[in-house]
Formats: structure tokens, sequence, C-alpha cells
């Protein structure tokens, strides 16, 4: 008897609603389960050749290429440039009060 039919029968003993109806849950989440697991054994049993290992390989790099131009692209016209206008704007000199300069008692520095 599968592990479906046990939780199923001891759930079905008592005659709540509420049992019934996780003792349906609970027996097609087991179904689902065990299709999973018979699907993955099925899928790990065939192999593969060297030909659709490099046309994965192939298909998966023209898969991540435009993604990549895409930033490439944007980077270099968008971000670059906003960066360097905000650079090459910005202010490189400062302002000095002349008597902050100048004291009195001390010689010039000619």
């Amino acid at each position: 008897m599968d592990p479906a039919h046990q939780v199923s029968s001891a759930l079905s003993s008592t005659a709540s609603p509420a049992a019934d109806s996780l003792s349906s849950v609970l027996s097609s989440a087991v179904e689902a389960m065990q299709t999973a697991a018979a699907t993955l054994q099925a899928t790990e049993s065939t192999s593969s050749s060297t030909l659709g290992l490099l046309a994965r390989i192939i298909l998966r790099a023209l898969g991540v290429l435009p993604g990549a131009l895409y930033w490439i692209i944007t980077f270099t016209t968008i971000t670059l440039p906003t960066w360097l206008f905000t650079l090459f704007s910005m202010s490189l000199t400062f302002t000095m009060n002349f008597t902050t300069l100048y004291d009195p008692r001390k010689p010039p520095l000619l």
C-alpha cells in the first residue's frame, strides 16, 4: 500500500469534513511528489552528447549577449557622459579672503 492511501485511510477514519479535505490535499501532494520524482529520474537517465552540450552553451551565450550589449550601450551613452559632465562642471577653484592671507605682524614672503 502506497503512502498516499495510508494517510488517506488514517485520516478518513475520523468523520469530520476537515479531515477529508486534509486527506485529499495530502494525497494529492504525495502524488505530485511521486510524479516529480519519476520525472527527475527520467531526466537524469537520459545522456547528452557533446553536440547537445555545445548547443546549450551557444544558446546560453546568445541569451546573455543581448543583456550584456544593452548594459554596455546604456553605460557608455548615458551613465559615463553623466559622470563626465558632473566631473567637468565642478569648479576646481576656491576663493580665499585677502585678510586671511595677509598678516601685518609677519614680513612678506617675497
